[in-house]
C-alpha cells in the first residue's frame, strides 16, 4: 500500500480509465458537497487574482481516494486502467467541475485557450481507447444511469429533455457558480479565468492510497465508507454479491446479476413506518426475513444477509435470481399490479400491514399452484380485516406472520392455504386471534366502528360491492365518496326525537350518543349529497335519498327503515356485519 498527495495534474493529465467498481453504490454528493467544494476554489481564485491578497496561497486537501492498479488486462497502447476502491465521489465531482469551467470559459471569454486546455483532463486521446468509446472519458461509472448521464455531460450530448440526476444537478450547480463569478464584480474575466484554472489544476490536492493487487477492494470500501454519505443496507448486500461473485468491473455480469435494481425507483424515499428509508432497504428486509425466518431490523439486513450467505454457503448467482424475481414481485405490489391481488394489495395498504409483505413475498416466489395462493391471500385478508373491525391492536403481527413463513417452509408437503388457514385459525392468544362470526357481530352491534376514516370506507366500499347486483354497472371510482352519519351527530331533539322507554333524558341522550357511531348508522355518500343531507330529519333525508342516491347501500334503506331511530340502526348493524362475515369468511367459510 503506497500514499502519496496528487494534483488534479497527477490525476488526469495522461492516459488514464478510473473504473468505477460495481460494489460502489450510485453518485451521491448533493449540494453541501457541491457548495463546499466551490466556495473552496472560488476563494482560491480570489487570491490569485487580487494582488492586494498577500496571503499565501495554500492547497486545499479534498480528503482521501483509494485506487488499485489493474495488471494484465491492459491492451497496447490502451489508457491505463485503474480500480477507484473508494472516492468514486470526489473524482466524479472534480470532472462535472473541470467541465463546468471548460464551459463557462467558452461562453464568458474571448481567449479559448485555457477551455481547450482543459480537454486533456476531462478525455484520452481517442487512439488510447482500445476500441471503447467509454475509455475516452477518465471516469466509467458503473451505475447504468450515471454512465449515461455523465458520458452525456462530459460530451456535451445533453438535450434537456428528461428529468436530471444528481450528476446534471451537479454540473448545473458548477457551471451556473462559475458563470455568476466570472462576470459578477469588478476585475478582467480572463485574468479570472486564468485564476480559476490555475486554482483547479494546482491547488487542489488529495491523499491518494494505491492498494496492492492482492488486497479486496470490497472489503476496504466497506471500511473506509463509514464516514461521510453512509452507504446503504442495499449497498453492502450488493458489495457481497459482487465480491462472492467474482465481479469487480465486469458491466455485463453485473447488470445480470444486480441490474434491476439499478434505477430511481428503488433509491427513492419511503416513509412508512418510524424511520425513512429508500424502498429497496425495505424490500431486501423482508426478502431476509422471508429467507431467515427471523425478525430483523433494517439497519441490521445486510449483516444478516452476509450471515446467510457464509453460514449456507448457497450459489450467490441463485440467492440473486432469487432476490431478482422477488424484486419484480414486490415492485408489482407497490405499484399495484401484480395479477389476482390488486384489491387485497390495496387494502392492505389502507390498513397499513407491511408486515404482510414476508409471508406474501414467499407465496409468489415459490411454485405452488395460484389457486393456492389465492385462497391463502384470502384468508389473510379475513384475518387483518377481522381484527381491524373487532378492535384488536396489531402488535405482534410482526413475530406471526414470521412463523407463519416458518410453518410455510416445515410444511412445505401441503398446501399452502391449507397451512395458511390451519395456522392462523390455531391462534388462541387474544391478541393474536382470528375473530369468529359471533365476536364480530358482538363488537359491531354494540361499539362504535373503529379505525380510521379511509379503514371506514375500505370497508363500506366493500359492502356495496357485495350487494350490488352484478347486472348493474361496476361501482367506478369512489374517491369523491365520504362516510357519513345517517342519523346525525349534531341531532336536534324536535327533529330526532329521543327513544321512547327512558324516563331520564340524560340517559336517553347518553345511549342515542353511543348508538350514532355504531356502523348501522354509517354510510357512503358524495359529499355534494351529504352537504344536501345536513342534519334534516329522516324524512327530508329519506326524500333526498330517494331523488339521487346510486349506491345499493342507501337504496336499501328507503325500502327497509321508514323510521330512523336506535332500533334502527342496531339491526342495520346487525345486518351489515352478517355482510361483513360473508365476504370475509372465518376458516371453514374460505
Amino acid at each position: 500500500m503506497d500514499a502519496e498527495i496528487m494534483g488534479l495534474d497527477d490525476l488526469f493529465n495522461f492516459p488514464v480509465s478510473y473504473r468505477i467498481p460495481q460494489f460502489q453504490r450510485p453518485y451521491a454528493w448533493r449540494k453541501d458537497q457541491w457548495g463546499a467544494l466551490w466556495d473552496d476554489v472560488r476563494k482560491i481564485a480570489d487570491r490569485i487574482v487580487d494582488p492586494r491578497m498577500d496571503d499565501e496561497v495554500l492547497p486545499h486537501f479534498m480528503g482521501a481516494i483509494v485506487l488499485q492498479e489493474r495488471e494484465g488486462d491492459t491492451a497496447f497502447n490502451e489508457a491505463k486502467p485503474i480500480l477507484v476502491v473508494d472516492g468514486q465521489q470526489r473524482l466524479t465531482t472534480l470532472q462535472l467541475l473541470l467541465k463546468a469551467i471548460q464551459q463557462a470559459f467558452y461562453a464568458s471569454t474571448s481567449e479559448n485557450s485555457t477551455a481547450d486546455d482543459l480537454e486533456p483532463f476531462l478525455f484520452n486521446d481517442h487512439n488510447r481507447t482500445g476500441g471503447d468509446h467509454l475509455n475516452e472519458t477518465k471516469i466509467r461509472q458503473s451505475n447504468t444511469l450515471d454512465q449515461s448521464e455523465f458520458q452525456e455531460i462530459i460530451r456535451d450530448l445533453r438535450d434537456g429533455h428528461r428529468p436530471s440526476r444528481s450528476i446534471a444537478d451537479a454540473y448545473n450547480y458548477f457551471h451556473t457558480e462559475i458563470i455568476g463569478w466570472l462576470n459578477r464584480g469588478p476585475g478582467d474575466v480572463q485574468a479570472k479565468a486564468d485564476a480559476l484554472y490555475k486554482g483547479v489544476i494546482e491547488y487542489l490536492k488529495v491523499a491518494a492510497i494505491t492498494l496492492d493487487s492482492g488486497e479486496k477492494p470490497h472489503f476496504i470500501f466497506e471500511i473506509l465508507n463509514t464516514r461521510g454519505e453512509s452507504l446503504k443496507e442495499a449497498d453492502h448486500i450488493k458489495n457481497t454479491v459482487m465480491y462472492e461473485a467474482g465481479v469487480i468491473d465486469d458491466a455485463q455480469k453485473a447488470r445480470q446479476l444486480w441490474g434491476p435494481f439499478e434505477n430511481d425507483w428503488w433509491r427513492r424515499e419511503d416513509g412508512r413506518g418510524r424511520d425513512v428509508h429508500i424502498v429497496i432497504d425495505r424490500f431486501l428486509n423482508y426478502w431476509v426475513i422471508m429467507r431467515v425466518g427471523e425478525s430483523i431490523t433494517i439497519r441490521r439486513t445486510a449483516a444478516e444477509f452476509r450471515s446467510f450467505v457464509e453460514d449456507q454457503k448457497p450459489d450467490i448467482e441463485e440467492v440473486a435470481k432469487d432476490i431478482r424475481e422477488a424484486g419484480r414481485i414486490y415492485r408489482n405490489i407497490e405499484e399495484n399490479c401484480q395479477p389476482g391481488i390488486e384489491r387485497f394489495v390495496e387494502r392492505v395498504k389502507t390498513m397499513e400491514i407491511g408486515v404482510i409483505m414476508p409471508p406474501l413475498l414467499w407465496l409468489y416466489t415459490q411454485e405452488i399452484p395460484e389457486d393456492e395462493r389465492l385462497r391463502s391471500v384470502k384468508a389473510l385478508e379475513s384475518y387483518l380485516v377481522r381484527r381491524m373491525l373487532c378492535n384488536i391492536r396489531s402488535q405482534g403481527l410482526n413475530r406471526l406472520f414470521i412463523e407463519l413463513v416458518r410453518a410455510l417452509k416445515t410444511h412445505a408437503d401441503k398446501r399452502a392455504d391449507v397451512v395458511v388457514v390451519d395456522f392462523l385459525q390455531g391462534q388462541s392468544v387474544e391478541n393474536r386471534i382470528w375473530p369468529d362470526d359471533r365476536r364480530v357481530a358482538d363488537y359491531l352491534t354494540t361499539q362504535a366502528m373503529p379505525g380510521t376514516v379511509a379503514r371506514r370506507k375500505m370497508v363500506f366500499e366493500a359492502i356495496e360491492t357485495h350487494i350490488r347486483p352484478r347486472i348493474t354497472e361496476p361501482l367506478g371510482a369512489t374517491e369523491k365518496l365520504t362516510v357519513e352519519h345517517l342519523m346525525p351527530q349534531g341531532w336536534n331533539e324536535s327533529e330526532w326525537p329521543l327513544p321512547e322507554g327512558y324516563t331520564d333524558r340524560d340517559e336517553a341522550g347518553a345511549y342515542r350518543n353511543a348508538t350514532i357511531n355504531l356502523i348501522g348508522n354509517l354510510t357512503l355518500a358524495s359529499r355534494e349529497l351529504n352537504s344536501h343531507l345536513s342534519n334534516r330529519s329522516w324524512e327530508n333525508k329519506r326524500k333526498a335519498l330517494n331523488s339521487y342516491a346510486s349506491l345499493f347501500l342507501n337504496k336499501t334503506l328507503l325500502d327497509d327503515f321508514p323510521a330512523w331511530n336506535e332500533d334502527a340502526i342496531v339491526h342495520r348493524s346487525e345486518r351489515l356485519a352478517q355482510l361483513i362475515t360473508e365476504i370475509w369468511p372465518h376458516a371453514d367459510g374460505i
